[in-house]
């Protein structure tokens, strides 16, 4: 014996109506319209954390060979391309501050594989804290600056002789 049954619930469905299919695609396009920049912006703040890092190592290690050598007057900066390709270290004899900076008191950096950068950003080095960077200003010990175009937040970061991060506020 057949119970009463509205007619719609006799017909069996065999997939998906145009409707449902067109509901989930709208979802999935607003999802992705929110969650990608929002996933960008995460990654680019976490490199620029971590090279703010790498950042203070450089800058702990120039401030370091300044307490420890006073008198000695190195007044050239260090590009990271330099510390990347590892030149720095080659001879004792022709520079030991230098040579110091980077096998005593620098730990190795992993630089990209384009060399010279570390999550897209070129440092620089003075031991006299006479570097000026172009947004951080000038008595920087080490600055980092973005190799690529990238929001104003995360373009530059500094580091002075008392060991302070100066990072310049977005315009």
């Amino acid at each position: 014996m057949k119970r009463f049954c509205p007619a719609f619930f006799l017909v069996s469905k065999r997939g998906f109506t145009l409707l449902e299919v067109l509901i989930v695609v709208v979802i999935a396009v607003l999802v992705t319209t929110f969650a990608v920049p929002a996933y960008r912006k995460a990654q680019m703040r976490t490199r620029f954390m971590a090279a703010t890092g790498v950042l203070t190592d450089i800058g702990n290690a120039a401030r370091m060979v300044h307490e420890d050598f006073p008198t000695v007057v190195f007044n050239s900066t260090i590009s990271s391309n330099l510390l990347a390709t590892g030149s720095c270290v080659s001879d004792p004899r022709e520079n030991p501050i230098l040579f110091l900076f980077c096998n005593r008191y620098l730990n190795e950096i992993p630089f990209d594989a384009s060399g010279g950068t570390y999550q897209g950003y070129i440092f620089s080095i003075s031991f006299q804290g006479t570097y000026s960077c172009r947004t951080c200003g000038s008595g920087m010990v080490a600055c980092m600056e973005a190799a690529a175009s990238t929001p104003a937040e995360y373009q530059c970061a500094g580091i002075d002789m008392a060991g302070n991060l100066h990072i310049p506020k977005a315009q």
